[in-house]
């Protein structure tokens, strides 16, 4: 859990700062960016530019990273929203990294990739 915990804290912040090809080379492919799915690093960086570009990341700050299981995280919050499109009933080991982002949620989902745990989803 703690190393979900300090990949997401690494990954928001990657993303606040602009730094989308940092945050692309964390992740598990493919990956969900809300209702799209991108297959190689390249097509996600060149997409998140464009979603970034339209957002003042500079008046963010990312208060705090919670991470818990899928179960836990519905039990508060409620599903994971529909637009991410993910069939997440079967899978197995699911973890959420929820970021408060001033006030307003990130949410990346991690399984596990070899001896770790990648995101390969994001919401907010």
């Amino acid at each position: 859990m703690r190393d979900i915990q300090t990949s997401a804290r690494f990954l928001f912040q990657c993303l606040l700062t602009g730094d989308v090809r940092s945050t692309a080379n964390e992740l598990f492919y493919p990956f969900q960016l809300e209702e799209k799915r991108f297959g190689t690093p390249e097509e996600l960086v060149a997409a998140w530019v464009k979603q970034l570009r339209l957002k003042r990341t500079d008046l963010v700050t990312l208060f705090d990273v919670e991470v818990m299981t899928l179960e836990a995280m519905e039990k508060k919050y409620g599903k994971a929203p529909a637009r991410l499109g993910l069939d997440l009933r079967n899978m197995k080991d699911i973890w959420v990294a929820v970021g408060n982002l001033s006030g307003r949620a990130g949410v990346f989902v991690y399984k596990p990739y070899g001896d770790e745990h990648r995101a390969f989803a994001y919401t907010d």
